[in-house]
């Protein structure tokens, strides 16, 4: 589903790009009307700067050279105007109409007046014409129809400007906007990270629980998950005090059973020391196989290199009469990400099993798992230079209370422990021959977190 902060950061970049979409387009809008009406409106100002300085002289109306507009005055510019008489008739042209052929209007009653966009040479006009009544003494009022028209590629030029600054300005404000949604989300998420902080502090062994101080919104989280911590750890010294509680118990029971067979008939010892071995084998599996506490989230990293020095001088002691020569091969420095316990048990099954059976060498390497991600996983890889395990056997030794050979003391339950163990990381073991000693080779692979 991707990050919190992606997705809040995409829902405030659209409804950001909505908001200034809309209010671009409103003021885009406005602004056209309001320039459009500041237009018009300048064009009735020149029809009444002209009706000001227009006079009637015997039946003839005349207009100065000096125009109110200046505009008016220079040919070309843009701005123009016309009289015409009541039976359209044009009576007068401004100097800036020289050489256009402006359409004629439609004379107007006195009082009206009309709107109109033409085409003049290629050049795009809004004309206004206003209707005039002059009364003139002794006769009949004389109408006239008075005409102002001006460019409309000036008022698409003002509004393009501003659609231009329109634009930056908006540009500008989203910009600043999501910069400051950015900072506001990373102030707000800042909790979040801190719990997930706390979180990699608990599973390095730092910590043993979410101490910090959270938002309210947080508390029932950090709270959850402190009970869970508390249920998870007290569950597992439950689980293991049992299970000592258990095998302590059963030594008794056990032992007297052992002493029982030996005093029994001969027909009879040896099917009860079976019995007894059997019940003892099958208690050790089980009792092992539960202590195996699984990944757990929370858990510090355990140094592989650390545990087998210590198993590997212990076994030396037990092997002393073989005079086997453990090596360990761990370049990177691994770390077991899991209880201690689990890979005392793992690598103490692995490496037995490999003293066991070896004639004189012990090879224990420790490598990253395959992968390209940084939680890739760890192999551990026991070699020996014995007598190996034969491909039909490779599966069969996996399985409790399987040997590949009766003539070696033991239960058959080291194999099928380490692949318990393995199986409840998520992990899984394989059985092959060494290339380098010749002997057998368990390879245990086991995932990153």
């Amino acid at each position: 589903m991707g990050s919190i902060r992606r997705r809040l950061l995409l829902a405030s970049l659209l409804v950001l790009a909505m908001f200034l979409g809309a209010t671009a387009v409103a003021l885009d809008r406005a602004y056209r009307q309001s320039a459009d009406s500041a237009l018009r409106a300048r064009l009735k100002t020149d029809i009444y700067a002209l009706l000001s300085v227009a006079e009637l002289r015997r039946d003839r109306l005349e207009l100065p050279a000096d125009l109110p507009e200046s505009r008016l005055e220079v040919p070309g510019s843009g701005r123009y105007a016309q009289v015409s008489a009541a039976d359209g008739t044009l009576l007068w042209r401004s100097p800036s109409a020289t050489g256009l052929n402006l359409p004629l209007v439609q004379p107007l009653a006195p009082g009206r007046e009309s709107w109109a966009r033409v085409q003049v040479d290629g050049e795009a006009l809004l004309a206004y014409s206003y209707g005039v009544g002059w009364e003139v003494q002794g006769g009949p009022a004389r109408r006239f129809t008075f005409s102002v028209a001006a460019r409309l590629d000036e008022l698409e030029a003002e509004i393009g400007q501003f659609e231009t600054t329109l634009m930056l300005w908006l540009g500008g404000a989203a910009a600043l906007l999501l910069l400051t949604q950015m900072l506001i989300l990373r102030w707000g998420l800042r909790p979040l990270q801190r719990v997930a902080q706390d979180l990699q502090r608990i599973e390095r062994g730092e910590c043993d629980a979410l101490t910090g101080r959270y938002p309210d919104e947080l508390v029932p989280l950090t709270d959850g998950l402190n009970a869970l911590l508390r249920h998870e750890r007290a569950q597992l010294l439950r689980q293991r005090n049992a299970l000592a509680d258990l095998a302590h118990s059963i030594k008794t029971p056990l032992a007297v059973l052992r002493n029982a067979a030996a005093d029994a008939p001969a027909a009879q010892r040896r099917l009860l020391t079976d019995a007894v071995d059997g019940i003892d084998a099958s208690l050790a599996y089980q009792a092992r196989r539960a202590a195996a506490s699984g990944r757990s989230t929370f858990s510090a990293t355990v140094p592989v290199a650390q545990v087998a020095g210590r198993i590997m001088a212990g076994l030396d002691k037990v092997y002393a009469d073989k005079g086997v020569a453990a090596e360990l091969d761990d370049p990177q420095q691994g770390q077991f990400a899991g209880d201690e316990g689990d890979l005392y048990e793992l690598l103490g099954c692995l490496l037995d099993n490999a003293y066991k059976w070896c004639e004189r060498r012990v090879l224990l390497g420790v490598q990253p798992g395959a992968g390209q991600t940084p939680a890739r996983g760890l192999e551990l890889i026991v070699e020996d230079d014995g007598p190996g395990v034969p491909p039909p056997l490779r599966e069969a030794v996996l399985e409790r209370g399987a040997r590949a050979d009766r003539r070696v003391t033991g239960q058959g339950i080291g194999l099928a422990v380490v692949r318990d163990i393995a199986v409840a990381y998520g992990g899984r073991v394989e059985i092959d021959d060494s290339p380098r000693l010749g002997g057998a080779r368990v390879t245990v692979h086991l995932p990153g977190r």
